[in-house]
């Protein structure tokens, strides 16, 4: 550990923080100093993988000092966020050393990039995003905050993902298409078309499931 290593609080308890310590644990730059909890305070009484977990409300003295990322697998991270920044901390930026990044493309402040991402040439990814183990996005393609691209997606090159939308694991958007903010592609779904915003899709070619609504 070098001390030019930035401390870092991974916003969530639950097991997928557990896995996004392990990628900070890979990526150089950081090193975890702690969780942070919102919502069952006696989730601080113990630690987490030896370090420390915080409530929301304690964060104020770390702002100077450390920074944070939010470690959850839902869009309801939004919430989050917004608590963090309010109690004055920056958000990390975090790519895996495995992951490759085009010089060309830009990723926002809380996006998270694990294990054999790839993000293709002139693409824009916003804050907060989660672009899981080996998510793919394709060039000349801008995805809006707060994003999850689970395992194995593949959004393709000129698209456009809104803020908050979900996109599944080994889902599939092809070429020049939308999916909309807050909008779900379940699981494997193949996108053909456009994805109205609050929809969630499914299937081979993804299809509106009637009555469904994506996260609020």
């Amino acid at each position: 550990m070098s001390g030019a290593e930035q401390p870092l609080l991974i916003c969530g308890t639950r097991s997928f923080a557990e896995e996004i310590a392990d990628v900070v644990s890979e990526t150089p730059g950081f090193t975890v100093a702690g969780f942070v909890e919102n919502l069952d305070r006696g989730r601080c009484a113990e630690p987490l993988l030896g370090l420390p977990v915080h409530w929301i409300d304690d964060l104020e003295p770390f702002a100077k000092t450390h920074a944070a990322v939010c470690a959850l697998a839902t869009t309801k991270r939004r919430a989050f966020t917004q608590q963090v920044e309010e109690r004055g901390l920056a958000f990390a930026t975090i790519v895996h050393p495995t992951a490759r990044v085009s010089q060309l493309s830009e990723l926002g402040a809380g996006t998270i990039a694990s294990v054999g991402v790839i993000v293709a040439a002139h693409s824009r990814v916003g804050r907060h995003v989660v672009l899981n183990r080996a998510a793919l996005v394709g060039h000349h393609t801008t995805v809006g905050d707060h994003v999850s691209l689970m395992p194995g997606a593949n959004v393709a090159g000129n698209c456009r993902v809104g803020d908050g939308a979900f996109v599944g694991m080994g889902a599939i958007v092809l070429d020049n298409l939308e999916v909309g903010a807050d909008a779900v592609v379940a699981a494997g779904a193949v996108v053909t078309r456009d994805v109205p915003s609050g929809a969630q899709v499914m299937g081979v070619p993804a299809r509106v499931v009637p009555g469904a609504h994506g996260p609020r």
